[in-house]
């Protein structure tokens, strides 16, 4: 696909920067996201 030596690297580098952008937002996204219903559903058990 790529004839060239700088066309291989660029897209090496490309790769390599979408993956990683991929593996943190799917490391990040659940971490960030709130479930309020486990928060009233604690809030019930403790009142």
């Amino acid at each position: 696909m790529f004839n060239s030596e700088i066309g291989r690297k660029f897209a090496a580098i490309v790769c390599t920067a979408l993956f990683s952008a991929l593996c943190v937002a799917g490391a990040v996204g659940p971490a960030t996201g709130v479930n309020d219903a486990t928060v009233v559903k604690a809030a019930r058990l403790t009142a």
